[in-house]
C-alpha cells in the first residue's frame, strides 16, 4: 500500500471518530432546556438574588441612633443621634411612631431602667457632661448633681448606684433614681470608677479599662458595705456581667495593649479562656445565663492599643457573629458581616439580635 493511501485511510478514521464524539455529546451528555441547572434565585429560598447570610440582616432605623431597647411587645425604641428625638417602630423596622418630638441636642447615652419606664439621659454640652433623670409616665425631667459620676440602675430599677465626688468627699452611694433619699455606702480615694449593679445584693466597681494600665474589680455588699477584691492587675480590663450577676466575661491584654483575649469567670471563681478575640462591649448574654452572642472582629490592626483605640473610634472592624456556650465552650458561627457591631440586644424570645453599626450609627437586626 502506498503512503498516500495510508494517509487517506488515517484521515477517514479521524473524521469518523470526530463525528462519533459529536453525536455522543449532542444526544447523551448535553442537557435539554428543561434540565437546566437552577439559577441562584431558585437555589436560595429567597425572592432576591442575594446570599442567605445577607438576607438575614435588615436595617431597622432611618438614622443614626442612641441607646436602643427592645420591649416585651416587640417594639423597638431609640433616640435619634441627630436631634435626640425618641422614636418607636415594630421589630421589622416598620410603623414608625414619634414618641417625643423634643429636640435633645448633645444626647450621647441613655441608661434605661430594667422596666424601661425611667431612664438617665446623659448629654455632652460644651464639653461638659450633664445628667438628667427622666420619668416617661409623667414626662418629668430632673437634672442630677454634676458631682454624680458613673451611674447604674439596680436590678429592680428602684434605686441607682453612683460615685459622688466633690471637694470634700469621694463616695460610692445609692439613691432613688431621681437622686433623692441618698446614702453613702463606701468611701474611696479612687477617681473615675465604673459602677455596676449586677445583682440585688452586690454592687461592683472597677477602674476604667486601658491596655496601658492595670485595672481592678471589687464587689461591694449592699447590706453591710463590705468590699471584696475579685480581679486585680489586669491590663485592658472590661467586664460584662451575666443576667443573674453570678458570673462575667472580661477582656485582658498585655502591658502594651496587645494580645487581646476574652475570658470567663464563673460563679465558683474559676477562670477560663473563651478562645475568641473580642471585647465584652461587643457581646450580649442570653437570658439562660450561659449563652453568649459576640461580634468578633475578623482583623485587628497590629498597631492598635486595645481597648483604648477602639473606644476612641480609631479602630473600626468587620465582624463575624458567634454563639458561645460558656458551659461547654462550644462555639458556632452565625454569620459573616462587614459591620462593626456594638450595643448588642436580643429580642424577648431571642429570635433576633439587634446591634448598632459603628461605621454609620444605624440600628440593624439579625435573624438568628
Amino acid at each position: 500500500m502506498s503512503n498516500s493511501k495510508k494517509i487517506l485511510i488515517i484521515l477517514f478514521i479521524l473524521l469518523f471518530i470526530a463525528i462519533g464524539v459529536l453525536l455522543v455529546y449532542n444526544f447523551l451528555l448535553k442537557k435539554t432546556p428543561s434540565e437546566k441547572t437552577p439559577n441562584k434565585k431558585n437555589s436560595y429560598h429567597y425572592e432576591e438574588d442575594v446570599p442567605p447570610t445577607e438576607k438575614r440582616i435588615k436595617t431597622i432605623s432611618k438614622e443614626p441612633v442612641v441607646s436602643p431597647i427592645v420591649e416585651k411587645d416587640n417594639k423597638v425604641r431609640y433616640y435619634s443621634a441627630i436631634n435626640g428625638r425618641l422614636w418607636e417602630c415594630d421589630i421589622n423596622g416598620n410603623n414608625f411612631k414619634l414618641i417625643s418630638s423634643k429636640n435633645r441636642e448633645g444626647l450621647i447615652k441613655v441608661l434605661w431602667s430594667p422596666n424601661k419606664t425611667e431612664s438617665i439621659l446623659i448629654f455632652s454640652v460644651n464639653d461638659k457632661i450633664k445628667k438628667y433623670f427622666y420619668d416617661y409616665a409623667t414626662d418629668r425631667l430632673k437634672e442630677l448633681s454634676s458631682n454624680i459620676k458613673w451611674i447604674a440602675f439596680s436590678p429592680s430599677g428602684n434605686k441607682i448606684a453612683y460615685q459622688y465626688i466633690d471637694e470634700k468627699s469621694n463616695n460610692i452611694s445609692i439613691a432613688d433614681p431621681d437622686g433623692s433619699n441618698w446614702q453613702n455606702i463606701l468611701p474611696t480615694r479612687i477617681k473615675d470608677l465604673i459602677v455596676e449593679w449586677p445583682s440585688s445584693d452586690k454592687i461592683s466597681i472597677r477602674t476604667k479599662p486601658s491596655g496601658l494600665a492595670q485595672s481592678v474589680l471589687y464587689a461591694i455588699s449592699v447590706t453591710d458595705s463590705s468590699i471584696t477584691k475579685i480581679l486585680t492587675d489586669i491590663y485592658g480590663l472590661s467586664i460584662l456581667w451575666s443576667p443573674t450577676g453570678d458570673k462575667f466575661i472580661y477582656s485582658s491584654t498585655n502591658n502594651s495593649g496587645k494580645n487581646l483575649t476574652l475570658k470567663l469567670r464563673d460563679k465558683n471563681g474559676n477562670i477560663s479562656d473563651l478562645n475568641i478575640v473580642t471585647l465584652p462591649e461587643k457581646c450580649v448574654w442570653s437570658v439562660d445565663n450561659k449563652t453568649l452572642y459576640c461580634a468578633v472582629p475578623k482583623i485587628l490592626p497590629n498597631k492598635a492599643i486595645l481597648p483604648d483605640d477602639y473606644y476612641k473610634g480609631l479602630v473600626l472592624t468587620s465582624d463575624e457573629i458567634w454563639k458561645i456556650n460558656t458551659q461547654t465552650k462550644e462555639k458556632s458561627l452565625i454569620t459573616d458581616t462587614d459591620y462593626d457591631a456594638s450595643s448588642l440586644l436580643l429580642s424577648p424570645y431571642e429570635k433576633y439580635l439587634f446591634f448598632i453599626n459603628k461605621k454609620n450609627g444605624y440600628l440593624y437586626r439579625l435573624t438568628l
